[in-house]
């Protein structure tokens, strides 16, 4: 049985539209918000909430595979729900838990998916590790409010300097997740980073913005208390914010610009470039359909 956890997420939600499709093995989704699953064919959702304890035991019943999505990126929320979830996860006989990472996690100690990583690797269960460049949904994703500010106020508004970030679709990340959850055995054990084809910087993807959507967009670049000032103000948590924070610091300093080649080894063809995804996704902004 296999648990995909986080399905309203940025690669959590373009998984189950895969799995929905070809996924032929016994599978279930657990989730908070069942509304929103209502669409698919998925044989079993289950009541899951990370910081509920009670409801962890439902839904890792006979999972003998896990695909693990942070619900909001904190070092709370790892410290006090997902890292004991996966212990949890161990003790109920799962094997192996394939998990949606971000880069620098190998070295970065400040962020919450250092420890993750670390848990997993403590534990007796196989993993395989995801380590996805910037998604390019956050740029219209609820949680994020950049959607917000390019709409509101034609800004990018993230502290990001003049570094560049390799952003990458999230359906890529969702379709080598399905390559891996479809034979774990081959990807025992394996760290793999996922990019788009090119690094861009901010003032790159403002440019683009403004193509895809018929109106100018600037990208403004504010200090980091400008920033959480402004998240704050719309009822972003600390925590988030400080994920946030730290992952458009690595990109100042440019710490999240390296190309990989691993989603077209791993998908026998090229990631898809940030003008693909735009062209896709401009109504998003047009009809303020955030996620």
């Amino acid at each position: 049985m296999l648990l995909v956890t986080g399905p309203t997420g940025n690669v959590g939600h373009e998984l189950v539209d895969v799995l929905d499709a070809h996924y032929d093995r016994a599978w279930r989704v657990g989730s908070r918000h069942h509304e929103d699953l209502a669409a698919y064919r998925t044989p079993e959702r289950v009541y899951l909430d990370f910081f509920d304890q009670t409801t962890w035991a439902g839904a890792l019943a006979d999972v003998d595979a896990l695909f693990l999505l942070f619900p909001l990126p904190g070092n709370r929320a790892a410290r006090r729900a997902i890292i004991p979830f996966i212990h949890a996860a161990e003790r109920a006989g799962c094997r192996h838990v394939v998990y949606v990472s971000v880069f620098g996690a190998d070295r970065a100690k400040f962020i919450p998916h250092y420890k993750v990583e670390d848990a997993l690797r403590s534990s007796s269960m196989a993993y395989t590790v995801l380590r996805c460049s910037f998604f390019m949904q956050n740029l219209h994703r609820a949680i994020s409010t950049h959607g917000t500010d390019i709409v509101d106020t034609g800004e990018l508004f993230i502290p990001a300097g003049r570094g560049a970030t390799t952003f990458i679709d999230a359906r890529d990340a969702a379709e080598v997740a399905a390559e891996v959850l479809a034979d774990t055995t081959a990807h025992r054990n394996v760290v793999y980073h996922l990019t788009g084809p090119a690094p861009l910087t901010m003032k790159q993807v403002a440019t683009e913005l403004t193509v895809a959507l018929g109106r100018p967009i600037r990208y403004t670049d504010p200090s980091l208390i400008a920033f959480a000032r402004r998240l704050r103000h719309r009822g972003v948590g600390w925590d988030t914010i400080g994920f946030m924070a730290a992952v458009y610091t690595l990109t100042r300093f440019g710490r999240n610009q390296p190309i990989t080649g691993d989603v077209e080894r791993l998908l026998g063809r090229p990631p898809r470039s940030l003008s693909n995804f735009l062209a896709d996704s401009a109504w998003r902004w047009h009809e303020r359909a955030w996620t």
